[in-house]
């Protein structure tokens, strides 16, 4: 379970009731079916043992979903899973198991990559995309997971830049599927294509984006594919709930707790705002953040490159100030979320070589 503050045996100054007070204020705000959904995650990773994935992306569903009923879509994988299983079942040869399982989820269920409609946030919910046959990488890819290993095959997530496969490890052989693109076989080359196509850099792949994703890190992504897509869409309510639960999964993490202090301040939270951000701030300065520095000359300041002029000042208005330049940046440059990038290779133009006088 998770630790409550009534739990406590000391009893806390007041000022440090005072300073907790908005951070409570936040939780209380949730909804009954949202606070038992978190309460329910916060256990699954508390819990010693690998994380049970489907049932931890379907808890982050019923945040959104109120009348989910989580052991439903669970029955729903694990049914998939049974006939998946009769079918390789007597079935020796690896490359045809893994074309039974293959045919199974995108030739007779229909599972497929939602390319038109890439950024709806239905595409990361896995009761949707159970009942729409739409997702994206992540999301195909956790399914294609859970229906292969309960059909006896071994697979794990592939956490490439930009895009996400499965790797099938049957009688020593590697073979890397593409759950978004139907699961078909890819190469090691077919995976630097897809980091090139969605990211724009080739030197993103490296040897160790092939290695196997663990489901803490999976889950991970899926709540940074949310993050992203609700900033982008000014959903900020929405985009603090999701960092909440980054933070159940990474309690330590400074981007996210900053970006947890500029979204309050986005919501007119500036008490909490400012709780976040000195203790983002004191973790990267590795001291208690103080009052505000005196102003430098205006002469001095702006001798001063700008990128440091921006940057200099501790305070935590500072930081609200430029929050939306900030929260959408990371958003943007993050190379772990999902979202691809068609950017034409513009030539270079050629300048006008000047002649000799």
């Amino acid at each position: 379970m998770i630790p409550k503050d009534d739990a406590l045996s000391t009893r806390p100054s007041s000022k440090a009731r005072a300073r907790a007070k908005p951070q409570h204020a936040i939780e209380a705000a949730l909804p009954p079916h949202a606070r038992a959904a978190r309460t329910r995650l916060g256990e699954l990773l508390l819990a010693p043992g690998p994380l049970p994935l489907v049932e931890a992306t379907l808890l982050v569903a019923a945040e959104e979903y109120p009348e989910l009923d989580v052991m439903a879509p669970m029955a729903r994988v694990e049914a998939i899973g049974t006939e998946a299983a009769r079918r390789v079942a007597g079935v020796t040869n690896p490359f045809a198991r893994l074309d039974a399982v293959r045919a199974l989820l995108f030739e007779d269920i229909g599972f497929r990559g939602n390319v038109e409609q890439y950024d709806d946030p239905r595409n990361s919910y896995l009761n949707e995309v159970l009942d729409r046959k739409l997702g994206i990488p992540l999301t195909l890819s956790i399914l294609a997971i859970e229906v292969s290993r309960r059909a006896g095959l071994e697979a794990v997530g592939v956490g490439l830049p930009g895009h996400f496969i499965v790797r099938i490890v049957e009688q020593g052989r590697n073979l890397l599927i593409d759950p978004f693109h139907g699961g078909q076989i890819v190469t090691v080359e077919d995976c630097r294509d897809l980091v090139v196509r969605t990211t724009g850099r080739a030197s993103l792949f490296r040897k160790e984006s092939l290695d196997a994703a663990a489901p803490r890190a999976m889950l991970t992504r899926l709540l940074l594919n949310l993050k992203r897509i609700h900033l982008a869409a000014g959903e900020y309510g929405k985009a603090l709930s999701v960092v909440e639960r980054l933070l159940l999964v990474a309690p330590g993490d400074a981007k996210e707790i900053r970006d947890r202090g500029l979204l309050l301040a986005h919501l007119g939270q500036p008490a909490a705002a400012a709780l976040d951000l000195e203790s983002y701030l004191a973790g990267r300065t590795g001291h208690r953040v103080g009052p505000r520095p005196p102003r430098l000359d205006p002469q001095e300041d702006r001798r001063r490159p700008l990128n440091s002029r921006a940057f200099s000042n501790p305070h935590p208005t500072g930081l609200i100030r430029s929050s939306r330049f900030a929260i959408m940046g990371d958003a943007r440059v993050d190379v772990r979320a999902e979202r691809p990038r068609w950017k034409p290779c513009r030539p270079p133009q050629n300048r006008r070589s000047r002649s000799r006088r």
